[in-house]
């Protein structure tokens, strides 16, 4: 599929390539994708990059990105933390509920390898995987499906184990669910999924506007993006869980994970009191765990 991504400008705003900070920008279908990058002072890029997905509609100047990136640095680790467009222009910051949702699930995985390719290009040999939350899916569903070589090592920071779309949703908004899964899977089915419905609500945007490709490609109940238990036992590489004992967002991750952790190929590590965003100085301990991995993983 890589094939099909055309990669036509590059554009790199640092004042020399031995700044410590740069924001990394590069044209794909007709948008701006933009990432940040940290390099570990007295490195290149060659010496190997951990790649950054932040989760859902979030970004990558939000306080656990934004953490990872620190820490790694203090670390001798570089990173680049991108940001997935959501089919906006040079996104930056949250996705704002008043734009229009054309996105779908899959774009992510497309983006991800327009950016392994970014690196590739640039000499780089070693690329560790760092997913947060739905991003760690989408990392997972990457990892795997693609199957990069420069890819040595995937790190999943509280992956979606638990299948509460439905329960989070008629919670949230109180809509019924179904009704609306089976109204937008109509419209896919019978070639108008590229149609836009209004006050619709969708994960954390009440009555907002989206296709029924977006919303029927993050609900549909056979989304691989959520097949955690099919994917996590085919991981190609070296793959960290690191999980926080007061996520109340995805609880129970731990017991989803347990039956694949062999303590080499799948490992599985709790951080007490952490939630689902490791607020804090939880951040840094899951880094330096994940370094640790990294490091004995070879």
């Amino acid at each position: 599929m890589l094939n099909k991504l055309i990669m036509v400008f590059l554009a790199i705003t640092m004042s020399s390539m031995g700044a410590k900070a740069a924001e990394i920008t590069l044209e794909y279908r007709d948008l701006t994708l933009n990432a940040n990058l940290e390099l570990a002072e007295g490195q290149d890029l060659a010496a190997g990059v951990v790649l950054i997905l932040h989760g859902m509609t979030a970004h990558n100047q939000m306080e656990i990105i934004e953490a990872s990136q620190a820490s790694l640095l203090e670390n001798g680790y570089s990173s680049l933390a991108i940001n997935l467009s959501l089919d906006i222009d040079n996104r930056k910051g949250f996705f704002d509920c008043s734009w229009t949702h054309t996105h779908e699930a899959d774009d992510a995985v497309d983006e991800l390898a327009v950016w392994v390719q970014w690196l590739r290009q640039k000499g780089v040999k070693k690329i560790v995987l760092l997913g947060h939350s739905r991003g760690a899916n989408q990392t997972m569903i990457y990892a795997v499906e693609r199957d990069e070589p420069e890819i040595t090592h995937v790190v999943l920071l509280a992956p979606n184990t638990t299948l509460n779309g439905k329960r989070q949703y008629e919670a949230r908004f109180g809509s019924n669910f179904d009704d609306n899964l089976a109204r937008v899977k109509s419209m896919v089915e019978s070639g108008r999924g590229d149609e836009l419905i209004e006050k619709f609500d969708f994960f954390f945007c009440p009555k907002t506007t989206i296709s029924a490709n977006s919303f029927y490609s993050y609900y549909r109940y056979d989304d691989r993006f959520l097949a955690f238990d099919r994917y996590l036992p085919r991981m190609p590489r070296p793959t960290l869980v690191i999980v926080g004992t007061d996520d109340d967002l995805q609880p129970n991750i731990p017991e989803h994970v347990a039956p694949y952790v062999d303590g080499e190929r799948i490992r599985l590590e709790e951080i007490e009191d952490a939630g689902h965003f490791f607020r804090d100085l939880n951040i840094e301990e899951a880094i330096e765990i994940a370094i640790d991995f990294i490091d004995s993983a070879g």
